[in-house]
């Protein structure tokens, strides 16, 4: 199956991350889904993973997190689409975003402990302890990237 990432810059494409990320975190894990959408997701950059026709099927999001620091968070994938490679494609459509337009030296995410295997594959390196978010275990990652010439 064909995919595609776009940036969101329409209402529609917002309400299908939207769609995704109660999907994936509400009905299929359990978060709250009244706080699913928090205060700062009007000020993040989103991106969209659609199907051929259209569907969302994927997202993540990003924001200046520190001065040099974004932090990628809301990351979901539908579970018909988990392992190809999606999830990667979208990680890459931010990191290259982060790379050509921003200033940020580094990414930071807050993993879910049994998800942090797949950042470590993307780069992403564990620090501190283990915490909880909303019960369940989560782990900070971060990863430095790559600065372009001048």
């Amino acid at each position: 199956m064909n995919y595609s990432i776009r940036f969101v810059t329409t209402p529609e494409d917002m309400a299908k991350c939207h769609d995704v990320r109660y999907k994936v975190f509400s009905d299929e894990q359990g978060y709250d889904r009244d706080v699913e959408v928090d205060e700062i997701d009007s000020e993040c950059l989103h991106w969209l993973a659609v199907d051929q026709d259209d569907q969302g099927v994927g997202t993540a999001r990003l924001y200046k997190y520190k001065p040099t620091v974004g932090k990628v968070g809301r990351v979901a994938v539908l579970m018909t689409t988990r392992g190809s490679g999606l999830g990667r494609l979208l990680m890459e459509a931010i990191e290259k975003y982060a790379n050509e337009n921003m200033k940020l030296e580094t990414l930071a995410l807050s993993s879910q402990c049994p998800r942090s295997g797949f950042y470590e594959k993307l780069g992403y390196v564990a620090q501190g302890e283990i915490y909880l978010d909303e019960g369940q275990p989560h782990i900070y990652m971060v990863k430095a990237l790559s600065q372009k010439s001048s």
